[in-house]
């Protein structure tokens, strides 16, 4: 989206092609039943985030049981790296949504 200075209303659009393009999903969009704020992502996708916030929450779960055993300084530093350990796929996971236009979507 590019946002102009100058009178009237301001641009949404870089050039006539992004416009076009924007209008032709939205319009395939609303002929599958889609809102403006679903998105489309593939299964494996998916998947993988459910994997890893498993683990994200299997390690929260593991360490208070740590915690509320041993409070010794090397307890919570060995609690704190599983933690991150088990945080960081999660944290560094990221999942685009899939073209608007896939040709695989077409009614």
């Amino acid at each position: 989206m590019v946002v102009g200075a100058g009178r009237g209303r301001p641009r949404q659009f870089c050039r006539q092609g992004c416009r076009q393009q924007a209008h032709l999903a939205r319009k395939l969009a609303l002929a599958h039943g889609l809102g403006p704020d679903d998105a489309i992502v593939d299964r494996a996708g998916l998947e993988e985030l459910h994997g890893a916030l498993y683990c994200l929450q299997a390690a929260i779960e593991d360490v208070d049981g740590d915690l509320a055993a041993s409070r010794t300084k090397q307890d919570l530093e060995d609690a704190l790296r599983w933690l991150l350990e088990n945080a960081r796929p999660l944290a560094d996971l990221r999942i685009e949504p899939r073209a608007a236009l896939d040709p695989g979507l077409g009614p």
